[in-house]
């Protein structure tokens, strides 16, 4: 890998190390403001998830930075742990019902975690399109399918809670 590669990949690293911490303090956030106990089990996940990304992103720079090299295959795996996240339904449909104003929040917490789970992939698309280096390449691949399961996961709750959500409140659109 060139200097100018090097820095380049550094920098990419940077801005998710970034990314990835600030996901992990709006999940965090999302658990404690949330009345329901699946959805802090939710956030709490997510939040816990991002750390594991965050903790990988860190390791392959510091690998980068001091060895030249990326961390790739059993090495890269040692140091990464799958997603916890069980899937859908999580938040309480029956509580919903009871405390309509609670879950709006809910809701739009979910809403802005899919958008954050969205920009992710997007970003990491992006970043292993623009790079000719396999280890690059295989990282922000690997990220890119960590995210999307996020995203899938977020997309499910958000639209349950929300049908659920138009349905006490008497409005069905479709």
């Amino acid at each position: 890998m060139g200097d100018a590669d090097l820095e380049g990949a550094l920098l990419a690293l940077d801005l998710a190390i970034q990314t990835e911490k600030d996901g992990r303090e709006f999940y965090r956030r999302a658990a404690e403001n949330t009345t329901d106990p699946g959805g802090k089990v939710l956030f709490t996940s997510l939040a816990d998830d991002e750390l594991e990304h965050l903790e990988l992103l860190e390791s392959q720079r510091n690998a980068l930075a001091e060895e030249g090299h990326w961390l790739t295959g059993l090495e890269a795996e040692r140091r990464e742990r799958p997603a916890r996240v069980e899937g859908v339904p999580v938040f309480s449909r029956a509580a919903l019902a009871e405390n309509v104003n609670a879950y709006t929040s809910d809701l739009s917490a979910l809403r802005m975690a899919f958008l954050i789970e969205k920009d992710a992939v997007a970003f990491y698309t992006k970043a292993a399109a623009n790079t000719e280096d396999p280890g690059t390449k295989e990282m922000y691949q690997r990220l890119v399918e960590m995210e999307k399961e996020h995203q899938r996961i977020l997309e499910e709750e958000y639209e349950a809670l929300a049908n659920e959500f138009w349905s006490t409140m008497g409005f069905e659109p479709f």
